[in-house]
């Protein structure tokens, strides 16, 4: 703990300190992909029917995926950030980086994104996975819990799963079990179609 004329204002806890040192904070990369994946929420919404009283069935709907604004017009967006992390799913073989993004938007069945962050770390890239990243535009409490289990066995293993809630007016991170909770989530964070941006760089 620092000491001093102003110790309240300079002194951390060894948790927060802990904290910096494991780079628990935000890298980058996902502040950034995050803020493109609010964009393309944005564009979905502006350019969606006004006279539709279900925006979302037009942005999610059956035809979601032939839509030239779709899904695949977001990956293209990510692409880049692939020089830090693997973004899954994805139609390039993955290069089996330490980190990785799984973007779980408008799935088919809404735990398929833990399901494959799960997959993607245990199996797929075990060797040198150590931490995946899952954005996500659902978080279905009942489908978090069938799985925690396997994220705490992850985390006792050193690989680190963390859960991005977003939404066109800002994001927050959920933690997947209790033995991954901690402080940096439920702080909800603005942006995307928000003037406000308070996240943090």
């Amino acid at each position: 703990m620092c000491k001093g004329q102003n110790d309240k204002e300079e002194s951390i806890t060894i948790n927060e300190l802990l904290s910096a040192i494991s780079e628990s904070e935000y890298p980058e990369y996902i502040l950034e992909a995050i803020s493109r994946i609010q964009e393309w929420m944005g564009e979905m919404i502006e350019k969606s029917d006004d006279d539709n009283d279900d925006i979302f069935s037009e942005i999610f709907g059956e035809n979601f995926e032939d839509d030239p604004r779709g899904i695949d017009t977001l990956f293209e967006r990510l692409e880049d950030l692939e020089e830090y992390a693997d973004v899954v799913p994805n139609s390039k073989s993955s290069e089996g980086k330490a980190d990785a993004v799984i973007v779980s938007i408008a799935p088919p069945d809404y735990e398929s994104g833990l399901r494959m962050a799960i997959d993607y770390a245990a199996v797929f890239n075990r060797p040198t996975c150590k931490r995946v990243w899952i954005i996500s535009d659902t978080f279905i409490f009942d489908d978090v819990v069938k799985f925690s289990a396997h994220v705490d066995a992850l985390s006792e293993q050193g690989i680190t799963l963390r859960y991005i809630l977003v939404t066109p007016w800002g994001w927050v991170e959920l933690p997947l079990s209790g033995m991954t909770a901690a402080k940096h989530s439920f702080l909800w964070r603005n942006g995307g179609l928000n003037d406000d941006k308070t996240v943090k760089k």
